[in-house]
């Protein structure tokens, strides 16, 4: 997956960058180099929100979460995302043995 970073009132370091990069590998093998993953942090006041976007051939997976740390908006906004790569791989599967 190619990721692309930016941040909204916050400056997007290294360490964040490597946080990001650590989780979502979990899903790289869901998805094709080429597949680009789009993350947007934020904070506005006291909360840190973490967006993720990943367009698909006729669908769109998203996640956001908004917590009083970044680095457990990036932890539960990946498991958000492992749930719904699993959900929709479940449904294509189904979807496929229907149609044999």
């Amino acid at each position: 997956m190619r990721y692309i970073i930016s941040g909204k009132n916050i400056e997007v370091t290294e360490g964040l960058k490597n946080a990001i990069y650590e989780k979502l590998d979990k899903l790289d093998r869901f998805f094709t180099q080429e597949t680009e993953c789009y993350v947007t942090l934020s904070v506005e006041k006291f909360r840190q929100k973490a967006e993720v976007t990943i367009p698909m051939k006729g669908n769109i997976l998203r996640a956001e979460e908004e917590s009083d740390d970044m680095y457990a908006s990036i932890d539960v906004v990946t498991e958000l995302l492992e749930r719904q790569v699993r959900k929709f791989k479940t449904k294509i599967t189904n979807y496929n043995k229907g149609t044999d």
